[in-house]
């Protein structure tokens, strides 16, 4: 009876398992704690993509540099060190890696905190005497500066309502509210007209039959010193809006501190007819004839003057808050992306492959996929324990996770990570053919690192932002943690006979279904109104993730001849998690950015329309034209190595070409590739 479990193999089956728990542990979680930081959605979003496509950084350097190091450390001899030398390499460098990814997670939770509140609108007033204009712009909050800049400030203020009064030292004529204009007039309204101070004349809009009111007789004039003139604009009543150009010097700070005055940089006046001047010293003697108005949409205007003068409450430096976390996050996934590489390349060194054509890779991941089920609801679980400092426990989690794994690798030098001359071996050892009969080179791998890209892409666009997505339904970090959990469970049995079920479908088979299942989420995801219902499309990513990811395994380590081992595992990492992911992000950084969650929504039953299309195309292409015509052709293996075999009791001493070729034209002969 076949041994079930390899116990050679159940140091890396750890391995795995303490790598994926970790995993499990922070990566849930990366998109809330950004925002716990104080990071606002659209940097998350920035990082989100950027962070992938550094990662690449780690595979795309560590894997080739692994095989050009392992050469002539295998069990052929040559100057290596000896039958152990390329597998300790492999043992060394992906400890490291799960080393830094610990330091590296643990460094976020350094990054400073920031904090920004809504922008608040203060009040705006506008004054003008003959001393000069003043826009007065209410303080934020108690002990906030003025908003400050270096020279002048130049556009405009949409001022309405002008009219004559007595300011004071405590600005209450300034505070009062604006009376509301009468209906019963049939004046025509007369806008902004601009004259010189020597031209500047009352300007009359009524009917004949109408008796002059005073206040038209005796518009507000606000007189501006230009480059050559004085210009001056004229407020008629009833005017909707006059825009008044404006040139401000850096505000002071009146001695109440409630108040911020902003002065024109230019002279400027505004002076009031004697007959209104009479009449106000004779209500007050002690008055200080001005112009009010009353501003409107002093943050809104276009090309206005206090359009950035908005108030904001800040704790911290965001701008550095965000540059240290974009930094810290982009070194730390490079670390687990090598990683995962790293552990592809061994969980193929190590366990062969036989004659029957199975190597058992899928039940290495799936021990390890075990810890994606258990541990990311706890680490949910936990997430807010300590509210000074959120995630900390899931961080330190993943640390303690990674540190054990590496010292599993460091200390386990029995694992069988090195690699023979040839892995194409029978049952009993005897060595057959190679594998360049059906290896493919160039071209398809190309056209497979393109599907395993676009696949990351869609796994990207949904899981980058799934975190946001709950939270946006008004899950809980524990729910969200079970989300990862449902998409694991089903999982473990599918990997655990994840080679026979490739042999039985077919690789690309798999990557078409799981675009199919692809347009199954994202319709799950464009009418979930609950995040339970979340759940339920998470169920479906053993097909869109689980075997995908097993699929492009076996698949490159058929592509790829085995010297590059390490960077034929590589190839799927690069694909899969850095480039799709990063275009993934940025695609489910535009459903996130979606100013409502109907909006959002419309973007994914679009995506899942997409999905359906590339599944269809997909099909069509595969079945109907490159699989006609590049279906392997049966090849007799070599004389040499038949001569002497006869197993099969023929009398004539040949051996069957079905014994080499696992059944001739089965499944595992042409790979249904």
């Amino acid at each position: 009876m076949k041994q079930i479990v390899n116990k050679n193999l159940i140091s890396l089956k750890c391995v795995l398992f303490c790598f994926l728990s970790g995993i499990g542990c922070i990566f849930p979680f990366l998109p809330l704690h950004m925002l716990s930081v104080g990071l606002d959605r659209g940097e998350a979003r920035l990082i989100s993509a950027v962070a992938p496509c550094v990662a690449l950084i780690g595979p795309a350097i560590l894997g080739p540099l692994l095989d050009k190091l392992s050469v002539g450390r295998g069990s052929t001899g040559g100057s290596g060190s000896g039958p152990s030398g390329s597998g300790k390499l492999l043992r060394v460098i992906t400890a490291l890696c799960l080393i830094l990814s610990a330091v590296f997670y643990l460094l976020l939770l350094a990054v400073p905190y920031t904090e920004r509140h809504e922008a608040r609108r203060p009040e705006v007033l506008f004054m003008c005497d003959q001393d000069g204009a003043y826009v007065m712009q209410e303080v934020c909050a108690e002990g906030m500066r003025c908003n400050r800049w270096d020279g002048e400030k130049t556009g405009v203020l949409a001022v309405t309502k002008c009219e004559y009064g007595c300011a004071d030292d405590n600005m209450t004529w300034l505070t009062q509210p604006f009376p509301v204009p009468a209906t019963t007039t049939t004046v025509r309204p007369l806008y902004a007209n601009i004259l010189n101070e020597t031209e500047a004349e009352p300007l009359i809009a009524r009917d004949e039959e109408e008796e002059e009111d005073d206040y038209d007789l005796n518009p507000p004039h606000l007189c501006l010193t230009g480059e050559t003139d004085v210009e001056c604009l004229v407020y008629m009543q009833h005017a909707g809006r006059m825009r008044v150009p404006l040139s401000l010097t850096a505000p002071r700070q009146n001695d109440t501190a409630d108040w911020c005055t902003y002065k024109t940089a230019k002279p400027s006046k505004c002076n009031v007819p004697q007959n209104r001047l009479d009449q106000l010293l004779e209500e007050n003697p002690e008055c200080r004839p001005a112009v009010r108005c009353q501003v409107l949409d002093p943050y809104d205007e276009p090309d206005g003057v206090l359009a950035e003068a908005q108030c904001r409450l800040v704790i911290g430096d965001p701008s550095y808050t965000f540059w240290s976390y974009l930094v810290v996050r982009v070194l730390a996934d490079i670390w687990p992306t090598a990683a995962l590489a790293l552990l592809g390349a061994a969980c193929v060194i190590a366990t062969r492959e036989t004659s029957l054509g199975r190597g058992d890779v899928g039940r290495q991941l799936a021990v390890g996929t075990i810890g994606l089920v258990i541990f990311p609801p706890l680490a949910g679980l936990a997430a807010k324990e300590v509210p000074e400092a959120p995630y900390l426990i899931p961080f330190v989690m993943h640390a303690v996770f990674m540190l054990i794994g590496a010292l599993i690798l460091i200390f386990d030098s029995h694992m069988p990570l090195s690699a023979p001359e040839w892995w194409w071996h029978t049952a009993t050892g005897v060595l057959t053919m190679p594998m360049n009969a059906i290896r493919r080179y160039g071209a398809e791998t190309a056209a497979i690192f393109a599907v395993v890209t676009l696949l990351g892409t869609l796994w990207s666009a949904i899981d980058t932002y799934l975190p946001w997505t709950v939270l946006d339904l008004n899950g809980t970090d524990t729910l969200l943690g079970l989300a990862y959990t449902v998409g694991a469970l089903p999982a473990v049995p599918v990997l655990w006979w994840a080679e026979g079920l490739v042999d039985f479908l077919g690789h690309s088979n798999i990557f078409i279904a799981a675009f199919t299942f692809y347009c199954l989420r994202f319709t799950g995801l464009g009418y979930s109104t609950d995040p339970s219902l979340v759940l339920v499309s998470s169920a479906l990513q053993v097909a869109t993730l689980s075997l995908v990811h097993v699929t492009a395994v076996l698949y490159f380590r058929h592509l790829v001849p085995r010297k590059y081992t390490a960077t034929g595992q590589a190839l799927p990492v690069i694909a899969h998690f850095c480039l799709g992911r990063c275009i993934g992000a940025i695609i489910g950084g535009i459903v996130s950015e979606a100013p409502a969650l109907d909006a959002a929504r419309e973007v994914y039953r679009a995506l899942a329309v997409t999905s359906l299309v590339i599944a269809a195309a997909y099909l069509a292409l595969y079945h109907f034209v490159l699989a006609p015509k590049c279906q392997a052709p049966s090849v007799a293996p070599p004389q040499t190595l038949l001569q002497g075999l006869n197993t099969n009791g023929s009398s004539n001493g040949t051996y069957s070409p079905m014994r080499v070729y696992h059944e001739e034209r089965s499944r595992k002969g042409h790979f249904r590739y």
